[in-house]
């Protein structure tokens, strides 16, 4: 685990491989969030300072920037020492593995990140995250913060709370509880017209497209992919572009 020379792993199959091209995100490039922003970056900059952090969930609806803005944290303190070490939920089992690697190298601050994670309401792993995150028996290292996105709040499938239900409400209030296992929770929401406008303007003028009065296509580009968000608002700046490269 060279982490002098490496900013990003992935563990997998108990092992930890190097992501040799990590996907940076500039601050600039992320808009419409600047809540978001303030409060993750003042968190971990407590963090790779030694003082009292959080760990946190980013979630809310897809393409509004949850994954970016963790990518955009290890751009700005990459050369602080924060590294990031990417987990899928299935591979739970290997954290202690992953933690003996991380005490050899205390002068570095890691982030464990699970990425898109949820769990149904017959998923048992939901327990298995909640004691990693909680702490057992081995401590979990002090360089050591965990972030994760989800596209549901909770982590888990909602389910109603009625007397018909399958599961006790004790079941049910143990799933819910587990995005309380994080102590800062930033939620992302569908952007309003004004918002998402202003991030396809900046790519149009990005990627110097000159055409006018764009904004009603916009809209409409928006509601034919189901609603507004920031991937959504790039990639009609990208259609356009293209369109105007096929139509000089």
């Amino acid at each position: 685990m060279n982490v002098k020379d490496t900013y990003a792993f992935r563990l997998r199959n108990n092992s930890i491989e190097s992501i040799k091209y990590p996907d940076f995100v500039r601050e600039d490039e992320l808009l419409e969030i600047e809540e978001q922003k303030k409060a993750a970056v003042k968190n971990v900059e407590a963090f790779i300072s030694n003082k009292p952090y959080l760990n946190m969930l980013l979630w809310g609806e897809r393409g509004c920037g949850k994954s970016s803005l963790i990518k955009m944290l290890l751009w700005i303190y990459k050369d602080k020492n924060l590294r990031i070490v990417e987990m899928h939920q299935d591979g739970m089992e290997n954290i202690y593995f992953l933690y003996d690697k991380i005490r050899k190298n205390r002068e570095y601050s890691f982030l464990i990140f699970f990425d898109d994670i949820s769990f149904d309401y017959q998923d048992e792993r939901y327990r298995k995250f909640k004691s990693i995150l909680e702490g057992g028996i081995e401590e979990t290292p002090k360089n050591v913060m965990f972030t994760a996105t989800s596209n549901r709040r909770h982590l888990t499938l909602d389910k109603v709370l009625s007397t018909d239900d399958l599961y006790s409400h004790d079941d049910i209030n143990e799933q819910l509880s587990l995005f309380g296992r994080f102590g800062l929770i930033l939620g992302f929401y569908p952007l309003s017209r004004d918002s998402y406008l202003n991030i396809a303007e900046h790519y149009i003028q990005k990627y110097g497209i000159k055409e006018e009065n764009w904004e009603k296509e916009a809209e409409s580009y928006a509601i034919d992919r189901g609603g507004r968000s920031g991937r959504i608002a790039k990639q009609f700046a990208i259609y356009k572009h293209l369109k105007e490269e096929n139509n000089p």
